[in-house]
């Protein structure tokens, strides 16, 4: 079993995720704004954080929080992986993926667009908590 934190403003997403990685055993906990992410990460200690792009006040918060989580020590070794619908809805014009990762600008280990099938998304957490 691994512990699994969720930051996503859409309470839809984050309960189907919820629902197909406690289904294999994981435990799950979540919130759906940007406030206090590095400090609630810390209480929960996860092995994976699940990661949202854009929030409604802020639709940069995603980029905003992963570097903050990379940048504090106590967070840094925590793999991310990002989540978003920025690509299907073109809200952005251009796109970002995988490729764009890096440390410094989306310091992540893995990106994906929504909506993600359940089974992919059990495969993408079982290999990035392996």
């Amino acid at each position: 079993m691994k512990k699994i934190y969720i930051v996503d403003d859409d309470r839809n997403i984050v309960e189907s995720m919820t629902i197909a990685l406690e289904s294999v055993g994981h435990k799950i906990a979540a919130q759906y704004d940007e406030e206090n992410v590095v400090n609630n990460i810390l209480n929960f200690a996860p092995d994976l954080i699940i990661l949202d792009v854009m929030f409604p006040e802020n639709e940069g918060a995603g980029f905003e929080m992963a570097r903050a989580i990379k940048e504090d020590a106590r967070t840094s070794k925590i793999p991310i992986l990002m989540l978003s619908a920025v690509n299907a809805k073109g809200s952005y014009a251009g796109t970002f993926s995988n490729k764009d990762r890096d440390d410094s600008w989306l310091p992540v280990q893995d990106f994906v667009e929504k909506p993600i099938n359940p089974k992919d998304l059990i495969a993408k957490v079982r290999r990035l908590t392996e």
